[in-house]
């Protein structure tokens, strides 16, 4: 007897087979599709290139502020109160009622960039500067801006003792002391 196969038989035993094929074909697609892709990125990254880079040096200024006295001027750091320029003591010795008294200071600036240098910040202390009439200091000639490196300046301190300390025993053989601050800023 001749087996004969049913046409069913054929098919059903195709299936498997044609999947594989399909499948083997996705496959193959999948390849050639991720190769053309990659022959695609290897033209591009074969551009010619060329670079600009910069560089550069940074710095921060110096800041000094000098001050001085005395003919010539004696140039000095005086960068806290301990080291302050000291005002020769002769110039505001024995203080009379309305006769007005004055010293001048000089400033320079040393600093890599212009100082902007306002009028100073004037403290009194001692019997003198108290009191129902008390002693006044007045400063003139507000530095304004002084050049990098050569700016000078010169500012004029007054101590005027009040008239009304004529005849009066209470300010008589008294003391005081006065600090002037200048500070400089860059802008």
């Amino acid at each position: 007897m001749a087996s004969t196969k049913s046409t069913n038989d054929v098919i059903a035993q195709d299936a498997p087979e044609r999947k594989k094929r399909k499948r083997a074909a996705i496959i193959k697609f999948s390849f050639a599709g991720a190769a053309l892709l990659g022959i695609g990125a290897a033209a591009t990254s074969a551009a010619w290139t060329d670079d600009a880079w910069f560089s550069a040096a940074a710095t921060t200024p110096t800041i000094q502020l000098q001050g001085g006295t005395g003919t010539p001027v004696v140039w000095a750091d005086a960068d806290t109160s301990a080291t302050a320029i000291v005002i020769p003591s002769s110039a505001f010795l024995n203080l009379e009622p309305g006769v007005a008294r004055q010293y001048t200071v000089n400033l320079k600036n040393l600093s890599t960039v212009p100082l902007i240098v306002a009028a100073p910040t004037v403290t009194t202390s001692g019997a003198i500067f108290t009191g129902a009439n008390p002693a006044v200091v007045t400063t003139t000639g507000a530095p304004g801006t002084l050049a990098a490196l050569t700016g000078t300046a010169t500012v004029t301190v007054t101590v005027t003792p009040p008239l009304a300390w004529n005849g009066s025993a209470t300010y008589q053989g008294k003391a005081g002391a006065i600090t002037l601050q200048f500070q400089g800023a860059s802008s």
